[in-house]
Order: structure tokens, then C-alpha cells, then sequence
């Protein structure tokens, strides 16, 4: 899951009604100016500001655990610290990964960075690693100690938010004893995930790594990956693996990754997509559908990590993952998308109306990665990409972020109400530093190039 809160975390969420004045910001480059250079990099200086201003500043070092190890998660609206109710394996690889990818794009910040790096990389190697089994732990006790009630299982989600941060922790650092621990949990998950010959991976094992049971007569199967089955193929933990193989690929070029990874990509493209543009979010163990909403969020962001996975591949580009990823957006741009203030809607019906009108912080992000993604392929075709983006990108900057003690709001409630919480265990930078990154790093390459931009 990409940052969604389970339920029981999303009843702690404060809600309240925040004056629209406060977080107002000037209005942004409109849909036509993204066809010209200078329009183009207008919103990449915008959105490196945003990126230092509400994502990275407010972060580090203020989250930096000196004496405990690892990053603080839970925060006031200004960012007065509140006491860590639990540790989180995908909140601290996350913490971890952001630095890395500052490190790596930008340099004149790269030093300071590489001390979050190696600060998170310690913690991780240190707390989270399960020396005895094997693997990391999903949750630990604020002081670090396990925790019997939360950490029952290890979920595949996490291990490959570990996999994927200290991959990029590598590259940004160059230390081997870093992708040692990742190519550790790579091999962890190939030996205790891997569901033979069955397709796909388990979405959790036992603290030992012993495979869960599983009843195929029960009805009612034990919710315990990350809200799902752990025997059943879950979206979610697929799209993420993919994503961590992807970029442990990058730093490592092992053979058997590389097989893994294209498989993946194939499992993700070829098995939960499906037209007219959607994914399934859960198969059976056996690799049947399992009727269920549509995730708007989670589809737009899979149409960027299939292109991504596919270019570090280095293969080529392959017309059928292309297809995937367009009509995974244009799915969403067609049933999940207000065009009038560019909105995305949390979930609903694949071919019917939205269900959940609410807008998370983490899925309007992918949806401007993705959008800005796929007007840098295709805005010499199409304006519609670009056009989507410019709703969205106003309505993000106007309604998402704290003008006044500075970060991301959680999102806005059906009824219009914004969530004016800003961290916590299920929300750090990832989702909106890697959009900002790759908005700015993507508009200003496609502004210096000779290429039409319509």
C-alpha cells in the first residue's frame, strides 16, 4: 500500500476544518504554458520548492533520532514532536530512501544527506534486522524491542520498502556493508516469499518464515498482510517488490534479480492489469481475480513503476507495457479523476461511479508523477496529459499544503474537510518527494529539448 492507513490508524487521524486563506498559494502555470520552455520550467522551479519548503525541511534533521536511532514519525500540524506509538519498518525505510534520492539528484546537498543515509542505514541493520530468522520486522515497540501483537508476521509490503530504500541508500553512498543488507532481503524474500509454482509471492510469513496457514474453505481468511490474506496475491506488495527489484537492479545487475524483476513486471502487467484499465487489487492463491474495488491511486502510480521497472531493465520498450501504463491512466483520468478541479478520488467502481470521494495526499502526488510522465511522452500527441496535470498541480499547491507551519496535509475528507495530519507511521516523504524530484528533474529536460512539445 502506498501510504494508505489501515483503518484502525486512519480513526487516530485528527480532522478538522482548515481556512482555505492559510494555505492558499498563487495560482500556477496553466495547462498551454506547459507547451512552451518557459511555462515548463516555471512549475519545475515550483515544484523544487515545494520539495525543499514542505517535504525535506521539515524533515531533516528535525526527525533525526539521535539517541534512539532511526526517524520520529508522528508530529503536530507545527511539527511539535508527539510520542512514537510504535516503530515501522516502511516509515524508516522511507525516512531512509528520501535523503538517498536527495543525495543522489541533488548535490550541493549530497554531504549533509549522506548522513541521513547512513543514520537510517544503521537502524535498519541494527533494529529492524532479524539476526536469529532473518528478514526485518514490521513492527517494533518504540524503545526497539519486538512487538508480539504487532509483529506476528513479516509482510512481504515491508521487506520491500527495506529492499528498495537500501538499494538507493547504496547508490547514494557507495558502501558495500549497505547493499549487503539489501541483497539479504532480496534473497530472504526469493527463499520465504516466492510461492512456487504457483505465480507471485505470499504477502507474509511468520516472525521465523514459515509460510502462514491457509484455509481455501474459509470464507472469512485472517486479514494479516498489510489488511489482506496472506496467501492471496495482493496488488500492493506486487507493485512494490516490483518497485524494489527495479532499483536494487540498478546498483546490482545479478542475473537471478534481473529474471525476478522482469517477471514481476510481467505478473503486475499481465495478471492485475486488466482493460479497460485497472488492476485487481487481490488474486486467489491460485491467480483468479477476487472481485474489489478499484484503487485509483494505486492504478496511476503502477503505470509509472511499470515504465520505470521496464527501463532499468534495459531491454527496450515493450509496446504492451506502454499500453499498461497509458490506459492505466487514462482509466483513472476517465472514473476517478475531476477534471473541473483535479481532484483524484480514493476508489470505486472500474466501469461505475466513485465510491470513496476522498483524496489522499499519496495518490494525488502519483498522479501528477505519473501525469507529468506521460505528458513528456506523449504532449506532442495529446494535450490531455498536460491539460491533467494543470488542474491537478493547482489544486494540489492550493489545497495540500501548509503555507503556515510548512509540510503536506494528509488529504481532504469526503465532505470537503482537510486532513491537517502530516506525519505519521503510514506518511513520510516518499510519494511527494519522488514526484517533486522527478516533476522538477523531468519539465526541465523536456523545456531544453529540440523536440515539440504538442
Amino acid at each position: 500500500m502506498n501510504g494508505v492507513a489501515p483503518a484502525t490508524a486512519m480513526k487516530r487521524v485528527t480532522l478538522l476544518l482548515v481556512v482555505l486563506a492559510a494555505t492558499a498559494v498563487a495560482p500556477s502555470a496553466d495547462a498551454q504554458s506547459l507547451s512552451t520552455p518557459e511555462g515548463l520550467r516555471r512549475v519545475a522551479d515550483e515544484a523544487e520548492a515545494d520539495l525543499m519548503r514542505h517535504v525535506v525541511k521539515p524533515r531533516y534533521p528535525r526527525s533525526v533520532e539521535r539517541e534512539r536511532g532511526g526517524f520520529h514519525a508522528n508530529y503536530e500540524r507545527d511539527w511539535s514532536p508527539r510520542p512514537d506509538e510504535a516503530l515501522f519498518i516502511v516509515y524508516q525505510a522511507r525516512m531512509t530512501w528520501l535523503p538517498a534520492q536527495v543525495a543522489l539528484s541533488r548535490p550541493a546537498l549530497r554531504d549533509e544527506h549522506r548522513g541521513y543515509v547512513r543514520h537510517g542505514f544503521a537502524f535498519l541493520e541494527k533494529t529492524f534486522w532479524d539476526g536469529e530468522h532473518g528478514g526485518f520486522h514490521d513492527w517494533l515497540r518504540p524503545d526497539g524491542s519486538p512487538d508480539p501483537e504487532r509483529g506476528a508476521v513479516k509482510t512481504a509490503y515491508g521487506q520491500a520498502f527495506a529492499v528498495y530504500a537500501l538499494a538507493t541508500a547504496y547508490r547514494a553512498t557507495g558502501d558495500p556493508a549497505i547493499l549487503d543488507l539489501a541483497k539479504r532481503g532480496f534473497r530472504f524474500l526469493e527463499d520465504h516469499y516466492r510461492d512456487d509454482p504457483r505465480p507471485g509471492y505470499l504477502g507474509a510469513v511468520d516472525p521465523k518464515g514459515r509460510r502462514l496457514p491457509h484455509d481455501a474453505d474459509d470464507v472469512r481468511p485472517p486479514l494479516v498482510a498489510v489488511g489482506l490474506p496472506a496467501a492471496y496475491k495482493a496488488m500492493n506488495p506486487h507493485i512494490h517488490l516490483l518497485e524494489a527489484y527495479a532499483e536494487l537492479l540498478r546498483a546490482w545487475p545479478d542475473p537471478l534479480l534481473r529474471r525476478r524483476t522482469k517477471e514481476l513486471l510481467e505478473f503486475v502487467r499481465d495478471r492485475l492489469f486488466v482493460e479497460p484499465g485497472a488492476l485487481h487489487v487481490l488474486l486467489t492463491p491460485d491467480g483468479i481475480p477476487v472481485p474489489g474495488l478499484d484503487s485509483f491511486g494505486h492504478d496511476i502510480e503502477t503505470a509509472y513503476l511499470l515504465l520505470e521497472a521496464e527501463e532499468a531493465l534495459g531491454e527496450g520498450a515493450d509496446p504492451k507495457t506502454a499500453r499498461a501504463a497509458r490506459m492505466l491512466v487514462d482509466h483513472t483520468l476517465a472514473w476517478g479523476f475531476d477534471g473541473s478541479t483535479g481532484q483524484l478520488f480514493e476508489s470505486g467502481s472500474a466501469l461505475g461511479p466513485v465510491h470513496d470521494r476522498s483524496i489522499q495526499w499519496w495518490a494525488q502526488y502519483e498522479a501528477l508523477n505519473a501525469l507529468s510522465l506521460l505528458h513528456a511522452r506523449e504532449g506532442a500527441r495529446t494535450p490531455k496529459y498536460g491539460d491533467a496535470f494543470a488542474k491537478a498541480w493547482a489544486w494540489t499547491r492550493s489545497r495540500l499544503l501548509d503555507t503556515e507551519h510548512d509540510g503536506v496535509y494528509q488529504g481532504v475528507d469526503g465532505q470537503g474537510r482537510v486532513l491537517t495530519t502530516k506525519s505519521q507511521n503510514w506518511f513520510a516523504g516518499y510519494h511527494t518527494g519522488r514526484s517533486l524530484l522527478l516533476i522538477a528533474d523531468r519539465f526541465r529536460a523536456l523545456a531544453d529539448s529540440p523536440a515539440p512539445k504538442r
